[in-house]
Parts: C-alpha cells; structure tokens; sequence
C-alpha cells in the first residue's frame, strides 16, 4: 500500500499534466487518500471534496493541485490537543 505521500505525489505529477479530471476519477484518488488519514484537519478537506465530486462532473488539474497543496500544509500543522 502507497504512504500518503506516495500518494499526494502520483497525483500532483498527474493533476500537472492534464487539464481535467472527471469526477469519478477524483473520487477514486480522494477515497484512497482518506483510507490513510486520520481524522483531523486533513481529513475533513478530503471528505468536502468527496461531498463536491457528487455534484460536480469536473476537477481541473490546477484546482486539484491547489487541494494538494492544502492537504500537505494542513498534514504538517502541529496537532493541537
């Protein structure tokens, strides 16, 4: 099984090549993402984009890195108690 990291990174090298993504595609990549988070911040970003790919037919690769970028500052926040 990827780390999360792995999976991040497949993904930004993907989202940096193509212009779109469709929804179920999207899907797929944030399930595997959430089967490796814990809950928190990270996972609650996970889970309102998993609530937008119900609604939405497409992602743009720029969007999904933007998402990426999001996860990993949320991923290297101190957990606070």
């Amino acid at each position: 099984m990827e780390t999360i990291d792995q999976l991040i990174e497949d993904w930004r090298h993907a989202a940096g090549g193509e212009a779109y993504f469709s929804a179920s595609r999207v899907q797929g990549r944030l399930f595997d993402l959430y089967g490796e988070l814990t809950a928190g911040p990270a996972r609650q970003l996970v889970e309102s984009y998993l609530t937008l790919t119900i609604e939405r037919d497409l992602f743009s690769g720029t969007e999904l890195i933007e998402l990426l970028d999001d996860l990993e500052r949320r991923l290297a926040a101190p957990v606070s108690s």
